[in-house]
């Protein structure tokens, strides 16, 4: 019997479950699934690259990966988004995130195809959202330093119970449903496009059944997930409100929360979603807002209406007082100016976020930003993260700088 081994190096909640579908595809090929990479003898790394540090970290655990007796291959998304720095180091088997299928291919003996493994199936087959950083010299500081510091800090005292952060390191169980594939979207920053392939939404039925699965298991924390969740619907004549509203028409004592909500889907779907959060079944909801500034948005490719956005999300938030609103945002855009800057730290002051990210720009290589000048400073976007820190702090946030300047969270005293 082969042992594998399967690991991810991300946070990314879809790329964590492909990897436990991998688990499972091999579980019931007869594979036997183990936890470290020396007793393997097949190591598939699912890797994530949406920012070059991340990358880079990657990049260095492929070569320790190497130095196993175990053939290797690489899955995710820096197949696609780093194919050339990948090629340097690397010339073995590579499986990207759209096509993820071909697994099969790589090995035809296998009697269950990775098409018939279901989500449902594979969500807490495992629960493995460890990241094994024992086993690695380049650890992941960003994902550790989170987690230790929640953890240890602040979470239980501070945190509202129902984010998606608290619920992960204090361990509360929470069950994915996954809505659809790709990506709608065509930010000037992102290089996730080329990995995941094509828009597609999952039939509605087979949402709603993935949801019943859950109940039926006793789970009470769904999360629901996608790479753009608001698109859901939209070339299956449908639509996430229909999805969402018949999710939590659903009788039964669980919570919702909703994973990277765009904000062009809250203004086009206010009045529905506004209804459905009155329910009270949706208790967090993570929208990626990327900057305050109309006139960077507009640069990154993303709906700029600010003031639409501004207004839907005040609505949201009123609709029911038990759900908590979180964002992040990117520091240091291409041309972004101090100004702009401001109006980002301002839009979190008139919504009122419960909690936010700060990322440093990261360029990405083919990507439209990497043409966009002037870059700002390395000097510029310290000032700017000094800047946000006075700024929270003056409206009873907390600010936590992490990774170098290149990462930094805030959230409500």
């Amino acid at each position: 019997m082969e042992k594998i081994f399967v690991y991810s190096n991300t946070s990314c909640r879809r790329r964590l479950l492909d990897s436990n579908k991998i688990r499972l595809y091999f579980r019931r090929n007869n594979y036997e699934i183990v936890d470290n990479p020396k007793n393997a003898d097949i190591i598939i790394f699912v890797t994530c690259a949406y920012r070059n540090e991340i990358t880079e970290t990657a990049l260095n655990q492929i070569k320790e990966f190497q130095d196993y007796e175990a053939e290797l291959i690489v899955a995710g998304c820096l197949p696609e988004i780093e194919k050339e720095k990948l090629s340097k180091i690397f010339d073995g088997k590579k499986i990207s995130t759209k096509e993820l299928n071909e697994i099969d291919r790589l090995f035809p003996k296998n009697k269950v195809k990775f098409n018939s493994i279901n989500d449902a199936d594979a969500i807490f087959q495992e629960q493995n959202i460890k990241h094994e950083e024992e086993h690695f010299k380049f650890k992941i500081p960003v994902i550790t330093d989170i987690y230790a510091y929640f953890r240890e800090l602040f979470i239980k005292n501070f945190l509202n119970e129902h984010l998606l952060i608290y619920l992960y390191p204090t361990k509360k169980i929470f069950y994915h449903v996954r809505i659809s594939w790709g990506c709608l979207g065509n930010c000037s920053y992102c290089g996730i496009k080329k990995a995941i392939g094509p828009f597609k939404s999952k039939p509605l039925n087979e949402c709603i059944d993935d949801f019943k699965k859950g109940l039926e298991k006793g789970y009470k924390n769904f999360v629901i997930t996608a790479d753009d969740v608001g698109a859901y619907g939209t070339d299956i004549k449908s639509s996430f409100p229909e999805l969402l509203g018949k999710l939590t028409s659903i009788p039964g004592n669980y919570n919702v929360s909703v994973q990277d909500l765009d904000p062009r889907w809250v203004v086009a779907y206010i009045d529905d979603l506004e209804k459905i959060f009155k329910t009270g079944k949706i208790t967090s909801v993570n929208i990626a807002l990327q900057s305050g500034s109309g006139r960077i948005l507009k640069m990154m490719n993303r709906y700029s209406d600010i003031n639409k956005i501004k207004k839907a999300l005040i609505r949201l938030k009123k609709s029911s007082k038990n759900i908590s609103f979180d964002t992040h945002f990117i520091l240091g855009f291409p041309t972004e100016t101090h100004e702009d800057f401001a109006e980002t730290m301002k839009f979190v002051k008139d919504v009122g976020f419960y909690m936010g990210f700060i990322y440093r720009f990261s360029c990405k290589q083919g990507t439209e930003a990497e043409k966009i000048e002037p870059k700002v400073s390395d000097e510029e976007i310290i000032k700017r993260f000094d800047f946000a820190k006075k700024f929270l702090k003056n409206q009873n946030y907390k600010f936590v700088s992490l990774s170098k300047n290149s990462f930094c969270t805030f959230y409500k005293k």
